[in-house]
Formats: structure tokens, sequence, C-alpha cells
């Protein structure tokens, strides 16, 4: 009996997979028919080797509910697109390696007619270039602000706070470190001088335009070198542990009790701050780029992550490419300018489809208050390089009138590599867990040339 046939729907975009032997709970699924089943040759349903992810999501010790978000696809360990509450449990593989990744949005005061010559949009994609280092391993470049020893230990223990923000524009001012003498990982103190940069994969800096022609800016990066080597040091220590060989991420839990879940509790706080500071520096930065070419003003409107670790109503959630979704009278909320709305979700899609900020409705309580991250990945990154054709990938691209900073288009990050951001917002709408308020198209993207 194949997966798909073990699952019972009980609601347009819910399905549930029922406890196997070692399952200690059911596993919400939150998908159309269209992205379980696929559409025919071309375009296929669901891997089968999500499946068994989840169940390994579900088997966990401490694990109290599972969700899987409408852009899931294999990941290790658990799918991504996955939302694991635990109790007395840390799970390192739902935090994934880059811990705090997420978005930031920036609304401006520009119109799609101030941006609307290619050359001004040229000059402000080497404008944010100067200003922020770009690619894998990238940490300084000739504009970039510098951060000292001092204010990189207030950064990781104080988050957006350390540069004096507060939390009407981020998810959290910060999480809390509560023992700071734990010592970092001195592969991971190395990589400090990465703050403000941007790094390579699927991480952007994109222009975007909405249905009513306001400009926004959309960011998406994380912690870096300095959270991926915390992530490594501690899958590392776990599975010695659990006395588990090698390459066995997808197999490690700590006891938040322990001395190792401790320890790995307060690292990945700093790098979940590390994360959000990052984002903040670099959001600084695109605004100076965007005054300095168009001479208009930009401003944070939201940022949020979607591979972290959170304590929600006493217990651990975690959401590895997955976002929180806090509807309106949330209590978390409460004091906010988000307590009647909730608050924003930024879901970005791909640089040919755009992106979307949505909004949680109540119904987000099933999903565990969570929603996708993106549109979820369809092809592999070495698959698209052997299927699609770089010339007619550039082409598009210059059809839509999108620029980039790169000679060519990073092929394993076109459209094609994704699947279609309008079947997931559907899907998020069906079974209520939020409503699309804007569709972003992009204009200008800066990506990673790796």
């Amino acid at each position: 009996m194949s997966w798909t046939q073990r699952l019972e729907k009980v609601a347009d975009g819910h399905y549930v997979l029922p406890k196997t032997k070692t399952m200690r709970v059911d596993a919400h699924l939150f998908l159309s028919d269209k992205l379980l089943l696929g559409e025919g040759p071309g375009l296929p349903g669901l891997e089968e080797a999500v499946f068994q992810q989840v169940v390994n999501a579900a088997s966990f010790p401490g694990v109290t509910r599972v969700a899987v978000t409408p852009d899931c696809h294999v990941g290790y360990g658990v799918p991504i697109g996955t939302v694991v509450e635990t109790e007395g449990v840390l799970l390192p593989t739902a935090a994934g390696y880059d811990i705090g990744c997420g978005m930031v949005q920036l609304q401006t005061s520009l119109t799609a007619a101030d941006v609307a010559d290619p050359s001004k949009r040229r000059k402000w994609i080497d404008a944010v270039t100067k200003r922020i280092a770009v690619g894998v391993g990238a940490s300084r470049v000739q504009h970039q602000r510098k951060v000292d020893a001092r204010t990189f230990a207030e950064v990781v223990r104080h988050g957006a706070q350390a540069l004096g923000r507060h939390g009407s524009i981020t998810e959290r001012d910060f999480l809390p470190v509560e023992d700071d003498r734990v010592d970092i990982p001195p592969r991971a103190y190395e990589k400090r001088e990465q703050l403000g940069s941007l790094g390579g994969g699927n991480h952007f800096t994109e222009m975007q335009v909405d249905e009513s022609g306001r400009v926004w800016v959309m960011l998406h990066t994380g912690s870096r070198g300095f959270g991926w080597n915390i992530a490594k040091h501690y899958f590392v220590e776990g599975a010695a542990a659990l006395g588990l060989g090698r390459h066995s991420e997808d197999f490690i839990w700590l006891d938040a009790g322990g001395r190792l879940g401790r320890e790995y509790w307060n690292l990945h706080n700093m790098a979940a701050n590390f994360a959000v500071a990052n984002r903040l520096l670099i959001a600084e930065a695109v605004c100076a780029a965007l005054e300095e070419v168009f001479g208009g003003t930009a401003s944070v409107y939201y940022e949020i992550s979607h591979n972290l670790i959170q304590k929600e109503a006493g217990r651990f959630v975690a959401r590895k490419g997955a976002t929180r979704a806090f509807p309106g009278g949330h209590p978390s909320l409460k004091g906010t300018p988000w307590a009647s709305s909730g608050h924003p979700i930024l879901i970005p899609g791909s640089m040919e489809t755009g992106s979307a900020i949505l909004f949680a409705e109540p119904g987000a309580e099933r999903s565990i208050y969570s929603v996708n991250h993106g549109a979820g990945r369809r092809l592999s990154r070495g698959e698209a390089r052997r299927v699609l054709d770089q010339g007619e990938t550039d082409e598009r691209m210059k059809e839509a009138g999108i620029l980039l900073n790169t000679r060519t288009t990073p092929i394993d990050e076109s459209g094609p590599c994704y699947k279609n951001l309008d079947d997931v917002l559907d899907t998020v709408e069906m079974a209520g867990l939020a409503k699309v308020a804007r569709r972003l198209k992009p204009v200008a993207c800066i990506k990673g040339a790796d």
C-alpha cells in the first residue's frame, strides 16, 4: 500500500496520516489533491520519500503534534515544510542547519513608475552589492557596515534590540539566551564577520511591485556560517551521546534539561538572534541604496523566521521551512500593532513568479499556527541543471523585465524549480489557515552567483 492510500481526508486541503507502530501522534498534512497526487507526466505529486520523513518527525521522543505545510518536499530527517511540537525535547533536525533563516519585507515610498527605468534598477543593484556581501562564504565588501566585537556580543544575546529595533517590526525582539557563559564553538565564532551578508543558494534581495503599483523589497537570509557551524556541532555531539553513527542527523534529539540540550538551546538562540540582526543590517543597506539611487524612502514592514525552534504555550515548536501564523486575537500579539489583524506572513515564490504577503485565519490553530515558507522545491539543484535550458531561462527573465546581479540566471533557482505558488496559496486558503493580502511581482533580484 502506498503512503497516499493510508491518508485520511478530513476536509479540503487537510489530510491525516494515522499513527504507525513507531509514530507517537497522527500527522496532519495540509495539501490539495493537486499537490498530493499531481497532474500527470511532468507534474508529479508529493514524493513518496516525504512520508517516511513525516513518520520520522512523529516518532521522536516528546512529540505532541506534527503538521506538514503545502510547500513540503524531501529534506533531511524531517521534510522541508514541517512543524513539530515537543515537550521537554529539542530537535536540531527540525530547525536545520540555517538556524533562524527567514524574511524581511521593506515598504517604500516608490511606485512602479519610479523604478521603470532598467538603468536605474541596475544602479540600485550595484549600490546594494557595494554595501552587502553576496555569495557562499562572502563576508566583507566595500561599504559594508563593520560590526565590532562588542556589538557582535550584544547581537547574539539581544538580537534586534542590540540594533535599537523593537517587536512591532520583528517576529520577536530576541530569543532569550538563558546562560550566556556557554562557549560558542570556535568554527562558528570564526564566521562572525559574515554578519550583514546575504549568502548564496536561495537567499536573495528582491525589488517587487504589488497590484496597486507600490514598490516593496523582500530579503531572505539566515544565520550564515555562524548558525551552520552551531548546528553541525550539535548534530555531531548529539549523535555521539545517543550512540549513533556518522551522518545520523535524521535521528538526533536532545533532552532539553540535559547538558547538551541546554547548550544547544542557548546557542540556537544566539544563532537566531544573529539571523534577525543580519536581516536588519542588510535592510539598512538596502534602504540606503534605494535612497541614493531613487531618492525614495523605505522602512521595515515586518521580519519573520522560518527555520526555528520557539517556546509557545509551554512547549517547543520547531518550524523547518514553515512560517509562524498567529491570527488576530492570539495572546502573543497583545500590545502589538498586529493584535487585531494578526502579523504579516512573508511568502517568497520564485524570482520568476513572485511572492505574497498573508495574514493568518483562526483555522491556523489546526496547523500549530503555521503555514508554508515558500512555494517549495519541485526540482533538485542537480536535476535543474540537467533538464533546464540556460538560454530559455535567460530569455524568460528578459521578457519579464527582471534584472539580475548575475550574468546569467541561476538556473537552479529559476521558476520551474519550484511548485506553482498559486496552487500552494490556494491550498492555504482552502484549508482555512490564512488569506492572501498582497501579491508581489519581481523587477530586480540580487542572488549569490554560486
